[in-house]
């Protein structure tokens, strides 16, 4: 009878360590099986953001001035003056002050036209509309 208990326990505590390997294997597995699905889920989020930034640069517009329209930004309205003869545009151009009659071709082939709240530049089919801030 001892016999057959020796054997019986033996086989169980064989039972024992095979079924605790089996387990630490499964939970190793596991592990594995989760932080796979982790790195998945971090990958996936890396894409998004960067599908999210290029749809963010696609709707920003390139704006690329020509240079006449990067001259012309830099113009600065001085003065204008009318009376029954026209309107007289005085413009800081270039680094200098310049002066145009109203619906003549000028300095540097510019051409201001008078609006009562704006002169409109123009150069070569481009424009600018300087606001005019005071009345007198």
């Amino acid at each position: 009878m001892v016999i057959v208990l020796t054997a019986w326990l033996l086989t169980g505590v064989s039972g024992v360590t095979d079924t605790g390997d089996t387990l630490a294997q499964l939970r190793h597995s596991e592990l594995q099986e989760r932080l796979a699905q982790t790195e998945a889920k971090r990958v996936q989020l890396e894409l998004q953001m960067a599908q999210a930034r290029h749809a963010m640069q696609q709707l920003q517009p390139t704006v690329t001035l020509s240079h006449i329209e990067q001259e012309l930004a830099q113009a600065q309205l001085v003065s204008v003056v009318t009376d029954a003869s026209g309107s007289l545009v005085t413009l800081r151009y270039r680094g200098e002050l310049i002066r145009l009659q109203a619906e003549q071709q000028g300095a540097y082939g510019l051409l201001a036209e008078v609006h009562p709240d704006k002169v409109r530049l123009k150069r070569l089919g481009h424009f600018r509309d300087l606001p005019v801030t005071e009345h007198w």
